[in-house]
């Protein structure tokens, strides 16, 4: 297998992965680095890891990558001289991610990856994610059922370019919709009409939105890669008397998302939640801990599609995400 070439800096700064340190505290030090905190669902992975930890008896320190590359590599040297036992790790990037995982696990450190994907061959406990493929399939089945024999023109509003999960979400929403219109009339009936980037937030998505009913003015569905640009779309739909002939699909299963469910605002959302992931994670230290080695590679959380039919059982005003 051609082996990739990791950037002089990356690779350099690597190494100090490689300077030892011991564990010597009442707790079990756990090292948690994280990719960004911008957005709702990464605060709550992190306030859900640390409550999740403080349960289990576990010391979580983290550290904020910043969407930075070089700043995650660093992060992890700073963590494991820290004398941590566990690394959790929220990867910018597969690839470094696969490296910095290797030198920590060289030092001893159990290395769990949580959300964002790893090269194969990275050496971790395990991968704790959520259910994308899943859920994002039956959200697909579920617009071809919505539209039944009509043409679905859909545009996507996608988070960044080069992002795995957002091509993960998109692209198994696209088979959702083949498979299902497959299934019901032996012939697909949709054209996606263009893709737009919308930077995970809501302002990227009414951008996005705004340029969709200019340039592809006959689109009537949008799939966004998630909710708060799905709900950046629907300000920008509502506002402009369109959101009656546009459905609007999104992935991750907000607060806000699910209110808009409720609200007949967004046809659906899928769950994608953070306190479970969390609780997963730390789930898997402490049964290191009691001794158990054999993990599969993957640890997924259940998939849940929410709908109008059920999400008001799902919905919880308090819950932090």
């Amino acid at each position: 297998m051609k082996k990739a070439h990791l950037p002089i800096a990356i690779l350099l700064t690597c190494t100090g992965l490689m300077s030892s340190a011991s564990a010597s505290a009442e707790n079990i030090q756990v090292g948690f680095s994280i990719r960004t905190l911008n957005g709702p669902f990464f605060s709550a992975l992190e306030s859900s890891m640390k409550e999740a930890g403080k349960k289990e008896g576990m010391d979580i320190i983290t550290i904020d990558a910043g969407g930075d590359l070089n700043k995650q590599v660093s992060d992890a040297e700073t963590l494991v001289s820290k004398g941590i036992k566990y690394l959790i790790l929220d990867p910018q990037d597969p690839l470094v991610g696969a490296t910095i995982a290797n030198a920590a696990s060289k030092k001893g450190v159990k290395v769990i990856t949580v959300d964002s994907y790893i090269a194969d061959g990275a050496q971790v406990v395990t991968r704790v994610q959520p259910a994308d493929e899943d859920n994002n399939l039956m959200l697909g089945e579920y617009a071809a059922k919505q539209f039944g024999s009509k043409e679905i023109n859909l545009a996507l509003i996608s988070g960044n370019q080069g992002n795995l999960g957002g091509e993960n979400r998109r692209t198994n929403f696209i088979n959702g919709v083949i498979r299902q219109q497959l299934l019901d009339s032996n012939k697909t009936h949709f054209r996606i009409t263009t893709q737009l980037w919308g930077n995970w937030d809501q302002m990227g998505g009414m951008k996005t939105m705004e340029d969709i009913i200019v340039s592809s003015p006959d689109t009537n569905a949008v799939y966004a890669e998630n909710d708060d640009m799905a709900l950046g779309a629907i300000r920008v739909l509502q506002s402009s008397g369109k959101l009656n002939k546009v459905r609007v699909y999104s992935y991750d299963g907000s607060k806000k998302g699910y209110k808009a469910v409720i609200e007949n605002k967004l046809q659906a959302t899928a769950e994608n939640n953070p306190v479970k992931l969390a609780y997963e994670t730390i789930g898997v230290i402490k049964k290191v801990e009691s001794g158990t080695t054999d993990f599969p590679d993957y640890l997924k959380t259940k998939a849940i599609l929410v709908t109008p039919d059920n999400v008001k059982q799902i919905y919880k005003e308090d819950s932090v995400f």
